[in-house]
Order: C-alpha cells, then structure tokens, then sequence
C-alpha cells in the first residue's frame, strides 16, 4: 500500500504519513485550543534533522465569514530536491477543510518533475477529490475520506496543528488526524492527548511528541522516537525567499537516507547486502538517538537491511544457510550483537523475535577516521572468509564469516 499512495503523492507535490487507522473511541479531557476561527495569526517552522534544517515553512490563519478560516503558507523542502509549495486552505467554523490549492515550483520557478504543478483538492461529505495539472494533461484523483481529513503537504506543520486542533478541541484524549495525498486511501495518524502541553501522534508505529504553549498553539515537534528523527520548533518568521535560493544553490540532496548495496564474491558464495544510509548530522548515534541502548535496530534507515548468500555460511561461529534474511543489530551498553532473522521484504521497524535465526556477538573497535553516513562493508579475507563489517561515527562492529 505505502508504494501506491507515494506514487500517487508524488504526482500531487505531497507526502504519505502512516497507516490506515479505525476509529477510536473519544475520552473527556481539559485542555486550551484555539477556536476554529479566532483571532488572526501567523508564524512559522524551522525542521531540522540532527544540525541539518531540512525545511522551513510560513503562514498565515485569518478568520473569514461564517466562522472558518483560510490557512495560507509556503514550506521550502531541501530533499529529494530544492522546491517550494504554496498551499491556501480554506476552514469551515469547525476547523475542517472544504478546499485546498497547492502549487510546488523549484527556487528558479521551473517545474518540479514529476510533480502536478497545481493541485486543487476539494473535500465534501465523505469524499476528497483531487486535480492534478500535468505538462499535459489533467489527473483525476478521488478517496473516501472523513470529514477532517487535510490535504497532505510534505513537512507543513500548520497543517499538522490546524488537525490536530480539531482533536484536541473535541474534548477527547484519544482519536486521529488524516491526511490525503493522492492515494487511493486516506491515511490516518493515531493521537493521544496527554494534557493541555503535550499529544502523542503515532507515526509509522512510533510517538512524535507535540509540544503546545498555554493558547494551545503548536511550537515544538520531537520526533527523535519516531523513524524520521525530526525536529520542528515554531518561530515568529522565516525568510522563504533566501531560504528556497540557499537550497536551491546546493546539489540534490537526494532522500536522507539513501539505499545502498555491499557486494562481494568469497569462495563459492556472491554476497550481497542491501541498506539504508543514515548520517551522524551533529547526533550521538551509539546509545543516543540513532542507536539507543537495549532497543532493536534496523541496520540502517528506512526498509529493513537485507542480506542475500548464494552458499551456507559461518557467521560467528553460528550456521546460516544459504538464502535470503533481514539483519538487525541488538546494541547495550556492555556489547553488540548482530541479529539473523527469517523475514523479509518489511519496514525496518517491523521486527518479529520468532522470526529470529541467530544472534551473534559483534566485536567493537574504534575508527581512526569518523564515519558520518552508514557504511556496511564485506571484506575477503583469505580463500573462502572474510568480515562483515558496519561502520558509523567513531565505532566498527565486526564479525567474522566463512563459507561452508
């Protein structure tokens, strides 16, 4: 499901967020939102992933008669490319949108490719409906969709606060927010209000803790939790215009995590392993953030890390046959160990004990030379061994192979 909806994403300038979730069930709590309408207001966010800003975003929220509001604003996104979306949504007095316009350009101006280079969305009943506008043509786009459910626009969080406002003003301490991108679902954030400072949203099976200020306006995202690791503090401005030049004056970033492969032939046996490739971006990794003690982890970013043998092998002593696994890596503070699992094919996160072949220990050794990107490493040694070797920050962890 997650490749359609970001196929049918892209083509509209947008991003999908997480699973499709059922109803819950609404439990009374206090708490201070802002009122549907209200009061004019404007800000702006600042996202960053470790050092790096990946996207800032300006906006305006002005009451219109009836009792809605029009959201107005422009986030600046650094990957996979420097580009700019304009969106204006309009509000009906409950905080639900009725329509959307989004228009994504490069800094220059020029298309984006690939990309619809306006949207309209339009939201009625329990329907959404969108219109791309291609170089050629238009597509037509329509999903079952709540009433509440946002357009999604890629790390807008005005429009992040603007539904989770609706929740938080329901009076309820549990529900979702939903966001449509162009799929053919609408996908469905859980919530979880704890007090009037403080809701957890679960993205992609992970909590990205949102921070509100007594008028119950959002100002801090920490989703160091979650599987993108973001950042998002709110700010009184930003400069779009000199922000979408500096992005667009560097080479494509390319995704944060770009995929990868580590090939090798030893003795009988063609080795390969796939992988994500995160960087260090200022964070502690080993028993901080990116790799937390006593916590599984991925190997990598992103899809799960995948190692194909072509002949049975000797991994630390321990027999794996030939065939295809997922590898994890079990870090603690007194030492590592490499975990074997059965499955394959699913996100990082997803990780099933049962599944598990071996785990093996990992010896650690220090880098002379920092590694700021993920690098996993086969190395031959001799006729038929060798190292399957992971390298990041100041660490190396180790572990010989044979082939059987």
């Amino acid at each position: 499901m997650r490749r359609s909806v970001l196929a049918a994403a892209a083509l509209l300038g947008a991003a999908s967020s997480a699973p499709r979730l059922g109803a819950q069930a609404p439990q009374k709590v206090s708490k201070s939102v802002p009122a549907a309408g209200g009061a004019a207001e404007s800000g702006a966010f600042v996202v960053r992933l470790g050092t790096d800003t990946t996207a800032v975003e300006r906006w305006t929220r002005t009451p219109v008669a009836g009792g809605g509001a029009r959201l107005e604003g422009d986030v600046v996104n650094r990957a996979p490319i420097a580009r700019t979306t304009h969106y204006v949504v309009d509000l009906d007095a409950s905080g639900r949108p009725t329509r959307a316009e989004l228009v994504t350009r490069r800094p220059d101006g020029t298309p984006v490719p690939n990309q619809s280079r306006r949207s309209v969305f339009t939201f009625r009943g329990d329907s959404a409906f969108a219109e791309a506008e291609l170089p050629d043509s238009v597509a037509r786009l329509r999903a079952a969709a709540p009433a509440g459910t946002f357009p999604n626009v890629t790390n807008s969080y005005a429009l992040w606060d603007a539904a989770l406002r609706a929740v938080r003003a329901a009076g309820s301490d549990s529900g979702a927010i939903r966001f449509w991108g162009g799929g053919p679902q609408v996908q469905a954030l859980p919530v979880k209000v704890r007090n009037a400072q403080e809701t957890i949203v679960t993205y992609f099976g992970d909590p990205v803790a949102m921070h509100f200020d007594p008028q119950g306006r959002l100002v801090h995202v920490d989703g160091s939790k979650s599987t993108n690791k973001q950042e998002v503090q709110r700010v009184e401005g930003v400069d779009v215009a000199a922000t979408a030049r500096s992005f667009g004056a560097r080479p494509a970033a390319g995704q944060p995590s770009p995929r990868d492969t580590a090939r090798a032939t030893v003795g009988a046996a063609q080795l390969l392993v796939d992988y994500g490739r995160p960087s260090v971006r200022g964070r502690t990794v080993w028993g901080g953030t990116l790799v937390p003690f006593d916590a599984i982890w991925r190997t990598g970013a992103n899809a799960s890390t995948t190692l194909v043998t072509s002949a049975d092998l000797v991994i630390g002593g321990q027999p794996v046959p030939a065939g295809k696994y997922s590898l994890y890596t079990w870090p603690t503070a007194q030492g590592y160990q490499l975990v074997i699992n059965k499955q394959t094919g699913q996100w990082g996160t997803e990780y099933d004990q049962k599944q598990d072949l071996v785990r093996v220990p990992l010896t650690a050794t220090p880098l002379s030379s920092p590694a700021e990107q993920f690098t996993i490493a086969i190395e031959p040694s001799g006729a038929a061994g060798g190292t399957l070797a992971l390298r990041w920050a100041d660490k190396q962890l180790g572990v010989p192979f044979t082939v059987r």
